[in-house]
């Protein structure tokens, strides 16, 4: 009887011991757990707040090439005659009337229109070429524009004549920038498929005949940077 009490008294003991074992790992891994999230909200943590670094950084980028935009449109509209050109103030965009450098169906340059390409030329040259801008133009691209008289491969052919016409009378007038701009300068016809209409949705004929002259800053190159940093 006795030995029977003992052995009952020694199996309590042992479960009591054995439970207790089990709840101090339970308790130590939940503290370990807990641990572990600790951790990980931190590092988190972290994370997010390199992240909102990055996207401060990118958003100054923005902010400064937005400034540039800005800033180049402006000193264009000032120094541009706005009787011959048209420039949108928001793109930079140099609009010409084609009646201006042409004749009807020509791509040579009138004597006129060499005169007029002549001043237009060197006030935007003085600009873009400018030590305040020249390190952030990209490419300068000249583009001949038609109405849509005639069909779409003759006008391709007469638009790219012409603002090849062009590009050939400002290289050979841009004395010492020609080496610079023979690196960002392109021409190119667009034919009749991005033509001008007016507030009722009807092609204007004249305006729609014209050269562009648009310059593209390094845009390119700062949001592709701006993509790739995020995505890291």
């Amino acid at each position: 009887m006795r030995y029977r009490r003992a052995g009952t008294l020694g199996d309590e003991q042992n479960n009591n011991h054995f439970w207790s074992s089990y709840s101090d790992l339970l308790a130590a891994m939940l503290f370990v757990f807990i641990l572990l999230v600790i951790v990980v909200l931190y590092q988190y943590s972290e994370f997010i707040r390199e992240k909102e670094g990055r996207i401060d950084l990118q958003a100054e980028k923005l902010r400064a090439f937005h400034s540039v935009q800005l800033d180049l449109s402006k000193a264009l509209s000032e120094r541009l005659d706005q009787e011959q050109v048209r420039l949108d103030r928001d793109t930079g965009i140099l609009q010409i009337d084609a009646e201006v450098l042409f004749g009807e169906g020509e791509a040579e340059l009138s004597d006129v229109g060499k005169e007029n390409l002549a001043g237009i030329f060197q006030a935007y040259a003085e600009v873009v070429l400018s030590e305040q801008f020249r390190d952030h133009v990209e490419q300068i691209e000249i583009e001949g524009h038609t109405n849509s008289n005639g069909t779409y491969l003759y006008n391709l052919e007469l638009s790219q004549r012409r603002a090849y016409s062009v590009m050939t009378f400002l290289l050979e007038r841009s004395g010492s920038h020609r080496a610079r701009l023979e690196e960002i300068v392109f021409a190119g016809g667009r034919s009749f498929s991005r033509l001008i209409r007016d507030e009722t949705g009807r092609e204007d004929p004249v305006r729609s005949r014209r050269i562009e002259i648009r310059c593209r800053l390094r845009e390119a190159s700062v949001y592709a940077e701006i993509y790739r940093d995020l995505q890291e």
